[in-house]
C-alpha cells in the first residue's frame, strides 16, 4: 500500500528528486519504474507468494526497494539489521515466512532465507518491463510489521494496516507544518537526512512522510552523516542525542552552519551541553519530540521554549495524555507519576504476547512505562522509566535524572546509573562512565555527594561508550552485565 505513495509522486512531479547519496540521485519516475521491475521479479521467484517477508540488505537503497516492491505486490514486510546477531534475535519475534538478504545469513531460524545479491537486484532491473502493478486498498490489511524495544527491554512485534500508516504520516505532515510555523521559509521539496533505524515505525513513518510531499531522503550511511551534513545540505533531520553526540566528535571544526536546516531531536532527555553545540555549530531551528513506536510522536516543542533538559513538549492535540499513580488515580499537575495515553493509530496489542498486551494496553490506555509530570503550564517532563527507580535503603532514586547530572559535569563524555546484586543478594549503585578530555574522578564524587547525599558508596566502571538502543533509551541491564563480568574477574 505504501508504494502508493511513490507511484502517485511519479505522476505529478516525475523529475523530482526521491533519493539522494553521495553516487548520485534518482527521481521519482525512475523510482517507480524500477519498483515495478523488481515486483515482477518476486512474482517470479515466489509461488505462493510468502505471507510476511523480513528484507535484510545493507545497502539503504536497494533494502527500500525491496520494501517498496513487496508492498507492491501485497507482501507484508519487515526490516531487519544487517548485523547478523541482531537479525536472528529481530528475526525471531516478527516470524516471517521468508527472509531476503544481501548475503549468506548463518542465523538460527525457521524461516526460509533467500539471497538475493546485488547482481541478482542488477539482473532483475534490466530483465523485467516496469508495467504498472495495482492492488485493492484495503484499509484493514496488515501492510507492515516493525520491532518495539523502546519502553522496554523486550523486543515486541507490532502490525500495522494500511490505514494505520496512512493517518500517521497524515499526523506526522501536519505536525510538521504546526511545529515550523514560525519559520520563515519552509521548502516544498524538503531534503531529509534520515538517522533512525527504520526497522523502528517511526523512522519507517520519516522516510514515507517525505516522499508523500515529494520531497528528497538522502541514504548515507551512518559514518557518513558529517560529511553528509556539509556536502549533500539536508534541510530537515530526525536524531537522538546519541547520535548528535557522534556527529558532535566528527563534524569538521570548519564545516559551515547551516541556519537553513530543521532539526528534529527525538530524547526523552536533551543535554544542555549537546543544545548548545547544535545551536553554535548546525542550527538554531531545532525541535523537541517525544514518540514511541506504539503511538507515534506524542509531544513536541521548540528549542527556545526549553527549561530543562527533560523536557518534552506540549501533548500534541490528537493525543490524550494523563500522569496516575499505581491505583491509575489521575494526579494534579506538579506531581510525579505513570504516563498513559490515548490517541487515533495506537496499537492496540502485541503480537502474540497476551501478559505484556495486558500489562501495557489497559481500557483503551496504553502505557509506555515511562515516569512523567505535567508543568502547570502542561509542558511534559520525562523522568525516566517505571523502571528504572532504584530503591536502596528506603531512598528512591530516578536514574535519569542521576544519568543528566553526571554527563553535565565537565571532563564526562557520556553516563549511566544503573545496579548490580551483591552476593547478599543487595542492590548496589554503579555510574558507567565514558571519560573526556580533564577527567577529574574528584568531581564524580564532589557531586554525587552534593546532589544525592544518601546515595550509598556508588561503583564506577569505565566504558568506551553507553549502549543504548535505536531510540536512545538506555540499556541498563548490559551495563549490569559488564559489571558483574568485571567483578568476577578481579575476585
Amino acid at each position: 500500500m505504501f508504494d502508493r505513495f511513490i507511484d502517485y509522486a511519479a505522476k505529478v512531479a516525475p523529475d523530482n528528486i526521491a533519493i539522494r547519496s553521495f553516487d548520485g540521485t534518482i527521481s521519482y519516475q525512475v523510482m517507480n519504474r524500477d519498483i515495478n521491475r523488481l515486483a515482477h521479479a518476486l512474482l517470479a521467484e515466489f509461488n505462493p507468494l510468502p505471507k510476511v517477508v523480513a528484507v535484510n540488505y545493507l545497502q539503504i537503497h536497494v533494502h527500500w526497494m525491496f520494501l517498496m516492491a513487496l508492498s507492491r505486490i501485497g507482501v507484508i514486510s519487515a526490516s531487519v539489521s544487517s548485523n547478523s546477531d541482531v537479525a536472528e534475535k529481530e528475526i525471531a519475534v516478527i516470524q516471517p515466512d521468508v527472509v531476503i538478504s544481501g548475503t549468506i545469513l548463518d542465523i538460527d531460524t525457521d524461516a526460509k532465507i533467500v539471497v538475493f545479491d546485488l547482481d541478482w537486484y542488477s539482473q532483475a532491473l534490466k530483465k523485467y518491463q516496469p508495467d504498472p502493478i495495482y492492488n485493492f486498498y484495503e484499509a484493514d490489511r496488515v501492510v507492515r510489521v516493525s520491532i518495539a524495544c523502546g519502553t522496554s527491554n523486550v523486543r515486541h512485534r507490532i502490525d500495522h494496516t494500511a490505514s494505520m500508516i496512512e493517518a500517521a504520516i497524515v499526523r506526522m505532515t501536519t505536525q510538521e507544518k504546526i511545529s515550523w510555523s514560525m519559520m520563515g521559509v519552509i521548502p516544498k521539496s524538503p531534503i531529509f537526512l534520515p538517522t533512525l533505524a527504520f526497522g523502528s515505525f517511526h523512522g519507517f513513518l520519516c522516510f514515507l512522510s517525505i516522499w508523500s510531499i515529494c520531497g528528497t531522503v538522502i541514504m548515507v550511511d551512518r559514518e557518513q552523516y558529517p560529511a553528509a551534513i556539509t556536502m549533500l545540505s539536508p534541510d530537515l533531520m530526525v536524531i537522538s542525542p546519541a547520535q548528535l553526540q557522534s556527529i558532535s566528535k566528527n563534524l569538521p571544526s570548519d564545516a559551515p552552519r547551516l541556519d537553513h536546516l530543521r532539526l528534529i531531536v527525538v530524547a526523552s532527555n536533551f543535554p544542555n551541553h549537546l543544545r548548545q553545540f547544535v545551536k553554535e555549530r548546525l542550527t538554531n531551528n531545532i525541535n523537541i519530540n517525544y514518540s514511541t513506536s506504539e503511538v507515534g510522536v506524542i509531544a513536541s516543542i521548540n528549542i527556545d521554549q526549553v527549561q530543562y533538559d527533560d523536557i518534552a513538549g506540549w501533548v500534541l492535540p490528537w493525543i490524550d495524555l494523563q500522569i496516575v499513580d499505581d491505583q491509575d488515580n489521575i494526579l494534579k499537575n506538579g506531581e510525579i507519576g505513570n504516563i498513559r495515553i490515548k490517541g487515533p493509530g495506537i496499537v492496540k496489542e502485541f503480537y502474540h504476547n497476551k501478559e505484556d498486551t495486558e500489562k501495557q494496553f489497559k481500557d483503551g490506555w496504553f502505557y509506555p512505562g515511562d515516569l512523567g509530570v505535567l508543568n502547570e503550564n502542561s509542558t511534559l517532563r520525562l523522568l525516566g522509566r517505571i523502571d528504572e527507580i532504584y530503591n536502596f535503603g528506603g531512598d528512591k532514586f530516578y536514574a535519569n535524572k542521576i544519568d543528566l547530572v553526571i554527563q553535565n559535569i565537565d571532563g564526562v563524555s557520556d553516563a549511566a546509573f544503573f545496579s548490580t546484586v551483591d552476593e547478599n543478594g543487595l542492590n548496589q549503585p554503579w555510574i558507567a562512565i565514558v571519560r573526556g578530555d580533564n577527567f577529574d574522578i574528584n568531581k564524580i564524587g564532589n557531586v554525587i555527594e552534593k546532589e544525592f547525599y544518601n546515595l550509598p558508596d556508588t561503583n564506577i566502571l569505565w566504558v568506551n561508550s553507553i549502549p543504548r538502543n535505536d531510540e536512545n533509551t538506555v540499556l541498563r541491564y548490559r551495563l549490569s552485565l559488564l559489571a558483574s563480568n568485571y567483578k568476577m574477574s578481579i575476585e
